[in-house]
């Protein structure tokens, strides 16, 4: 738990680039969304060329965020920049090794180059039929097996000993070359392994292309989209259901074949018609963007209870809240979900599921106007809502969506009030709360040392009466990671059981007070009755 508890530390600055990466992205696709033409309307090249750039800079921001991330575990672990060199060298090698084995013949969605340099010329090589060749599309995976092998080869690198014939290769240098030869025998591996894992895929989003109407499909699809982009493999759902017959075909006027949900609804509504039959894969982004989330935050803001943290945090849930709503990405918050709340995660992909379901059983729909690179994709704006709004074929729909979204935000900023008040202890477990939470209390001294507690959902800070009778290393078995003196008093990052704690110290003092009042009003009646 403690190891949990402590990633939100190490991906504090991740988590700010990413947010930063959504913003530019978001800023870029607002002023240039092609739904908002009647609020404004660019035609200075330059200005069109500027806001091209925060879109991209963005996208790639936020297509970076793994190795970041990746980066940033390394050093965080070891503070050595040859290590995040060996690590970055592993994960290249992982996937340039996977280029000369794999199977070159599933989806080209199932191929991802990484950074350009991992696709492969083979006409140069073989004179094969496949002019180049990029490397599996693994996701996150090529990190986390970046890490395994440099953390291992590091820690195996240190008992090479440095005598004898080889004895000018020291150990870092030792570790650079196991940490290769080892990521290139991953990479082989890999190339044969990951077939397996394709042809999974396929049979289950096959399955759920067999009857894209059918609400359990979309429940289904709705979760594991949203666990694809967790994953680093957003793009596959979205290519074969937004861009391909799986996700449905219509011919227009004319015999021309368009294919995907989005492809179709951007054909229709280029086409200016007023019956349209996408949007079942796009849907529910709108109440994601536009309700969940800012409920998330809010709740998050509610459960913030010292004025000063308010007052610092204020701006960041603002703008967070602005970013969901106006640009349409949930994946930042949904990292921080994952790092703060995993359970609350679970539930939030089961409303999501539930969502896709729903929608399609009510028969709303509201797709998505995009024709552009995949990287640039920002489904469920609120902005797209308003031109909807002005078109009397789908105000109806958005109405109802709408209603339907405020529903599900009341419901979300329930439940996320609910688990960091009494369901937040470990990742997916339901203990005794009242037993931990006194534990802990006897660790900070007992009530009696306690002046008073604030505490956010990551957070306590608490005044003490006498700090020296405080049982730190206790507190870190239950997850505490961080303690720091403050103006407010000693701030202890103690993970997502924070708020539950500040909530059991109160209720405790509060039911002092009442026994105090009680026994003193109980004495005061008997001594009453004597003078009588």
């Amino acid at each position: 738990m403690s190891k949990w508890h402590s990633l939100l530390e190490i991906m504090q600055f991740p988590l700010k680039i990413l947010f930063i990466g959504t913003l530019l992205l978001g800023i870029g696709t607002v002023v240039l969304n092609q739904n908002v033409a009647f609020l404004w309307h660019l035609d200075q090249q330059l200005l069109i060329k500027l806001f091209e750039l925060l879109r991209y800079i963005g996208a790639s921001v936020i297509y970076l965020f793994p190795m970041l991330v990746f980066v940033q575990v390394l050093s965080h672990r070891y503070e050595s920049s040859i290590l995040v060199i060996i690590g970055v060298l592993s994960v290249v090698l992982i996937n340039i090794t996977m280029v000369f084995f794999l199977n070159p013949e599933f989806s080209s969605y199932f191929y991802e180059s990484i950074f350009n340099f991992t696709t492969i010329d083979f006409d140069k090589i073989n004179g094969t039929l496949f002019s180049t060749r990029s490397p599996y599309n693994v996701g996150i995976l090529s990190y986390i097996l970046g890490y395994v092998i440099t953390h291992y080869c590091y820690m195996r690198s240190r008992k090479y000993s440095i005598f004898g014939i080889t004895s000018f290769v020291d150990h870092d240098a030792m570790a650079g070359i196991m940490s290769s030869v080892t990521s290139i025998l991953c990479g082989i591996a890999l190339a044969y392994i990951w077939p397996f894992v394709i042809q999974g895929m396929n049979a289950f989003y096959g399955l759920i292309a067999n009857d894209i109407s059918n609400p359990v499909n979309l429940f289904l699809y709705g979760i594991s989209e949203r666990l694809s982009a967790l994953f680093g493999l957003l793009d596959i759902p979205r290519e074969i259901f937004w861009f391909s017959d799986m996700g449905g075909s219509w011919l227009n006027n004319v015999g021309l074949k368009f294919s995907g949900d989005v492809a179709i609804w951007t054909a229709q509504r280029e086409a200016d018609m007023s019956s349209l039959t996408a949007g079942t894969f796009i849907t529910p982004y709108y109440v994601i963007n536009l309700f969940i989330i800012p409920a998330y935050y809010v709740a998050y803001f509610k459960l913030t209870t010292d004025k000063n943290d308010r007052k610092r945090y204020l701006g960041f849930f603002i703008i967070a809240i602005a970013l969901s709503i106006l640009c349409g990405n949930p994946f930042p918050s949904e990292i921080l979900m994952v790092i703060l709340s995993p359970m609350l995660y679970v539930f939030y992909l089961f409303i999501i599921g539930l969502l896709y379901a729903f929608l399609q059983i009510s028969h709303i729909v509201i797709g998505y106007h995009f024709n552009e690179l995949m990287i640039l994709a920002n489904p469920g704006s609120g902005l797209d809502l308003l031109e909807y709004l002005r078109n009397p074929y789908l105000a109806n729909s958005v109405y109802k969506l709408l209603a339907i979204g405020v529903v599900v935000a009341i419901i979300f900023y329930y439940l996320t009030n609910r688990y960091f008040k009494k369901y937040a202890f470990g990742l997916f477990n339901v203990v005794d709360k009242d037993k931990i939470c006194a534990d802990i209390v006897e660790k900070l001294g007992g009530l009696e040392n306690i002046i008073e507690t604030q505490s956010t959902i990551d957070k306590l800070t608490v005044k003490f009466v006498n700090r020296e009778i405080v049982n730190y290393e206790g507190l870190r078995q239950y997850g505490a990671y961080l303690m720091l003196e403050s103006k407010n008093g000693y701030l202890i990052r103690i993970g997502n059981i924070s708020t539950m704690i500040k909530e059991y110290i109160d209720q405790e003092k509060k039911n002092e007070i009442e026994t105090f009042e009680a026994v003193v009003i109980k004495e005061s009646a008997e001594n009453q009755k004597k003078e009588n």
